[in-house]
């Protein structure tokens, strides 16, 4: 999702925590909450605070891609959102349709449509959704 200051460290102290079990709680988070954490204090809370809210605005392709589905990385993210209006489009359309896009494999297109399939994945992008996370790409 590219979140300035996101490290695996302060990941792992959000989970530890209990205050996030998956990407969509880190839109939940208050600054009070995060500068009560160990190592944070108000300014530094607020940045990161400041960090996630920007993250909802940035190009769907960042979401496609923060969302860690094997085989698609940056460079193949930015390749779907070339072809598709949403994230909800390119989801909604079937692995035939996705190997006839210029540049997309086979392996690609099953990954993205596996991942899809599954319907913890599904309420993930519906949690993502609701909390306002961009999911228009540059081709709408």
């Amino acid at each position: 999702m590219d979140i300035a200051g996101g490290d695996e460290n302060l990941v792992a102290l959000l989970v530890g925590r209990g205050l996030v079990r998956e990407v969509a709680e880190l839109y939940r988070l208050r600054v009070k909450e995060l500068a009560a954490l160990p190592g944070m204090d108000k300014d530094s809370a607020q940045k990161f605070f400041d960090a996630i809210t920007a993250s909802m605005k940035r190009e769907a392709w960042r979401v496609l891609f923060g969302l860690g589905i094997p085989g698609i990385g940056a460079v193949e993210a930015q390749l779907f959102c070339q072809h598709f209006p949403t994230l909800d489009a390119l989801f909604a359309t079937g692995r035939e349709r996705l190997m006839q896009l210029a540049g997309v494999t086979e392996v690609m297109a099953r990954s993205l449509t596996h991942w899809h399939g599954d319907s913890v994945n599904r309420k993930l992008i519906r949690r993502l959704e609701k909390v306002g996370v961009n999911f228009k790409t540059s081709a709408g």
